[in-house]
């Protein structure tokens, strides 16, 4: 990182706000007060104030920048993130990633591309709450699920007064009327024939078209989307 570069490009008023905002926390509650881990949050906060990093910093981007390891890297976005982030807004995070899996063609794991440390474990957390697995084994920031636990994650994020009508929407669309768990468990089923290719795995765009509506719970359109993967039984198809 050309600091020099960063500092005339960010202009005297930004980088003065952003240091006298690292100073005054820095001083709070007294001159070296604070812990080495808080000193760097503080540090790092400056360094996106002033434009140095992006707001919210991949691994790769701090590994790069600032010439630290993975492990430090992920460290510093977690630390950093348990300060920001609340519950709901966490929530909000593992929705958006649900809307865009890698699904396999069989239908029985979907895949999560997750930087955010934090957010992989909020997102682990719901899940094992809900009494089902998640696999983290290949990849720190890649977390695969079973269909099952899918379902149950899309369906405690959709308000139980709003089920009703995304089953109806998603039966009348073709899926066979059972309990909304059923409903939804066959349309991802279907979703994941519909979009996986042959050798295995489905576009993440292709994907997020059909997943979308229905971690949204929007029933506007829902049906006329859904129909697509059930041809035979709802007209639409390719």
């Amino acid at each position: 990182m050309d600091l020099d570069e960063v500092v005339r490009q960010a202009g005297d008023e930004r980088s003065a706000i952003a240091l006298k905002g690292l100073l005054r926390r820095f001083l709070d509650p007294a001159f070296g007060a604070l812990p080495k881990s808080e000193i760097e949050l503080l540090v790092l906060n400056a360094l996106e104030e002033i434009g140095a990093i992006s707001s919210e910093p991949g691994v790769y981007e701090l590994v790069s920048t600032l010439r630290v390891t993975r492990t430090k890297a992920r460290k510093l976005i977690y630390e950093r993130e348990l300060r920001r982030l609340s519950v709901s807004e966490l929530d909000s995070r593992v929705k958006n990633l649900l809307k865009r899996p890698i699904i396999q063609k069989s239908g029985d794991q979907f895949v999560l591309e997750i930087e955010n440390p934090l957010i992989s474990d909020h997102l682990r957390s719901k899940v094992q709450l809900l009494g089902h697995v998640s696999d983290g084994s290949f990849s720190p920031s890649i977390v695969k699920l079973p269909l099952d636990a899918v379902v149950a994650l899309i369906e405690l994020y959709i308000p139980e007064h709003e089920r009703q009508p995304v089953k109806e929407a998603l039966v009348a669309a073709g899926a066979p009327d059972q309990s909304f768990k059923g409903v939804l468990k066959a349309v991802l089923k279907k979703v994941a024939g519909k979009v996986a290719s042959d050798t295995g795995e489905a576009l993440l765009e292709s994907a997020s078209g059909y997943m979308s509506p229905i971690v949204d719970g929007a029933v506007d359109g829902l049906t006329e989307k859904i129909s697509e993967v059930f041809p035979a039984e709802g007209g639409n198809g390719d």
